[in-house]
């Protein structure tokens, strides 16, 4: 979309921080609705298609950004950023953390290093970007027997419930599950559904992963806007300078967009998230 007394590039630029935002908006709304057991487990895949392409997308916006103040304006080819990076999320992000040096801002002297836990999210979304969005019909035609996304994200999802949720709250949640069964009358008996090695579930089984997904989800998002909000910061500090230069350059017509206005959700702090419910209303309000 164009505007009067704005440069060409910068509808484009606006139009992709839109997707991003809403992009990762959605994926977040979306991971909170998603559970095994309900007829949910599509909102599991919308969820990773939705926030492996906003991850994508704002570290790109980064070094499009980057590279474009690096060459006087100028913008990276198609080849340039298919060759150097293509969908991969986890070299996009750790380029974009080589870059603070060169916009050094407050927030970003003390840089902490993703932790294994996080950098686990990041592979995990790098992973889904690049190889494992086609699991189901890969595996329908070919068997190669690869684990399925919805394992890896379990995995993903009980390790944050566990590492972020003290040990005597796990142990009384699950205490609080049998005798929620009991109070319905529920025998804890086998089910039709089969864990990960082909064996039978029994009820609080089932019960008890839709509950550690219910509650790991708000975690989940936490982490990944911690992930994230280096990269605000970055695009904060690139806008800034983009504006110094235009001006220096007696560039009339703004190019380069003020990203914080976008990505302001990344600030959020843990006890707000773990409430939010709704993202996209609350950002695009």
């Amino acid at each position: 979309m164009r505007m009067i007394g704005f440069d060409k590039r910068f509808g484009l630029l606006s139009q992709e921080s839109h997707l991003a935002k809403n992009a990762l908006l959605s994926g977040f709304e979306l991971l909170l609705k998603a559970n095994f057991f309900q007829g949910k487990e599509g909102y599991f895949y919308s969820t990773f298609f939705h926030i492996s392409i906003g991850m994508e997308r704002i570290l790109k916006l980064a070094v499009v950004t980057h590279y474009m103040l690096s060459n006087n304006y100028q913008a990276p080819t198609i080849n340039q950023l298919k060759e150097e990076f293509g969908h991969n999320i986890a070299t996009l992000y750790n380029n974009c953390i080589k870059l603070r040096s060169s916009y050094r801002g407050p927030q970003q002297v003390t840089m902490p290093v993703l932790s294994a836990e996080d950098q686990a999210l990041v592979d995990f979304f790098t992973e889904y970007a690049m190889g494992s969005r086609y699991f189901n019909l890969n595996e329908i035609c070919e068997a190669k027997m690869n684990r399925s996304p919805l394992y890896k994200w379990l995995d993903l999802a009980r390790s944050t419930y566990e590492q972020y949720t003290p040990s005597q709250v796990r142990q009384k949640s699950a205490i609080n599950l049998m005798y929620s069964m009991d109070r319905k009358g529920l025998t804890n008996g086998f089910t039709s559904h089969l864990d990960e090695q082909g064996h039978p579930m029994m009820v609080f089984d089932c019960l008890h992963r839709q509950y550690i997904l219910e509650k790991s989800s708000p975690l989940a998002i936490w982490r990944l806007i911690e992930i994230l909000r280096p990269i605000y910061f970055l695009l904060d500090c690139m806008a800034h300078k983009a504006s110094e230069y235009e001006v220096e350059h007696g560039i009339s017509s703004m190019v380069i967009p003020h990203y914080e206005d976008y990505f302001y959700f990344l600030l959020a702090d843990r006890a707000t998230i773990r409430r939010r419910k709704r993202w996209l209303e609350m950002f695009n309000s």
